[in-house]
């Protein structure tokens, strides 16, 4: 008797000490500064000057600076399809930050905004019967972009990311246009205007992502 009374003061004080450790335990945050974490991404180009999206693949770097605000490093290669008539190709390499508002659960929002160098360049389609590499035109230029996002942590180390940004570029006007003929379509490229005049051009990003957390560098 003794003996089973000893043993339910024991549970109970156990169960008690439990409760206790469960109700001052705080929320777990998954975004925790110092972290390193590499990723792989896609990305589509929307409501640009074409009107066909863009697709693109792409990698990126997270630094972690401080609790609520991490860094992340990008490059992007993306394709649009100009009706057939020729292709147009963006290279983007830049950074953003990214603040968090909140930093506990699984689902973290966040608001992004950067800055990144573009490399465009628009190629007609060449024929067996005309060969159009004069009238390739490219352009770099810079580009500033910004928008809102959010993390989806599957593990405490591993989550999927997506993010709408809009990006606008600071540069050289890149002039080509897309015109319907008879035969089908044909791409116009202005060589002079895309070297002399300054323009702004923007368009929406719509990136997801993939990433892993490598390291906890402090």
């Amino acid at each position: 008797m003794k003996r089973t009374v000893l043993t339910i003061i024991c549970v109970s004080l156990f169960s008690l000490g439990s409760q206790a450790q469960e109700d001052t335990l705080e929320p777990i945050s998954f975004v925790q500064k110092g972290q390193f974490s590499a990723g792989m991404r896609t990305t589509t180009s929307l409501f640009g000057h074409d009107r066909t999206p863009g697709l693109g693949v792409g990698g990126q770097m997270r630094w972690q600076i401080f609790d609520y605000l991490n860094t992340e490093w990008f490059a992007d290669w993306i394709t649009i399809d100009l009706s057939g008539a020729g292709t147009r190709n963006n290279a983007h390499i830049g950074w953003s930050v990214m603040f968090y508002p909140t930093r506990t659960g699984r689902i973290i929002p966040y608001a992004i905004a950067g800055h990144c160098f573009d490399f465009a360049k628009v190629t007609p389609l060449s024929t067996p019967y005309l060969d159009r590499t004069a009238d390739v035109v490219t352009r770099w230029s810079s580009a500033i972009q910004g928008g809102l996002g959010s993390h989806f942590y599957l593990t405490d180390r591993f989550d999927l990311s997506l993010s709408a940004q809009y990006m606008l570029h600071l540069g050289n006007h890149l002039d080509y246009e897309v015109q319907q003929t008879g035969a089908g379509y044909y791409l116009e490229t202005n060589h002079h205007t895309g070297a002399t005049e300054v323009g702004l051009e923007g368009h929406i990003l719509i990136t997801a992502s993939m990433n892993f957390k490598i390291a906890d560098l402090w």
